[in-house]
């Protein structure tokens, strides 16, 4: 493990001290990385999926998907948690049963093999018996 965190120490230091290192040091990083960056977006995503459930408990009614960007934009401040580590904005899928909070992924094209979703369960609505 000392190692490890020696050798981490060393390319951070290589990569400031030589810039043209820079870019072949990210390069390397990134399948090391990938997994840790896929994991807290879907964290991020399952925390989005709530809050959209949150909206629908409290009003009735889902976020308009026609006007997701801007219940985004109603919701949240800062860029951080409307877009995905890699610059796109969530989408957000609908079902009678759940809601999906989707990311484009690193590509940033839809329907690709990189994209991927948290899918939120929907509460069902209990009917009163009479």
């Amino acid at each position: 493990m000392a190692r490890l965190l020696l050798l981490i120490v060393f390319g951070v230091v290589a990569a400031y001290y030589f810039p043209d290192s820079r870019q072949a040091m990210e390069n390397a990083a990134v399948p090391i990385l990938a997994p840790f960056i896929r994991w807290d977006t879907k964290a991020e995503m399952s925390v989005l999926g709530g809050n959209v459930l949150e909206h629908e408990r409290l009003t009735g009614e889902l976020p308009d998907r026609r006007n997701w960007s801007g219940w985004l934009d109603w919701r949240y401040s800062t860029n951080d948690i409307k877009e995905d580590p890699w610059g796109s904005r969530y989408q957000l899928r609908v079902w009678a049963d759940s809601v999906a909070i989707v990311s484009l992924g690193p590509d940033r094209t839809r329907l690709t093999e990189d994209d991927f979703s948290v899918v939120s369960p929907r509460e069902r609505q209990r009917r009163r018996r009479r």
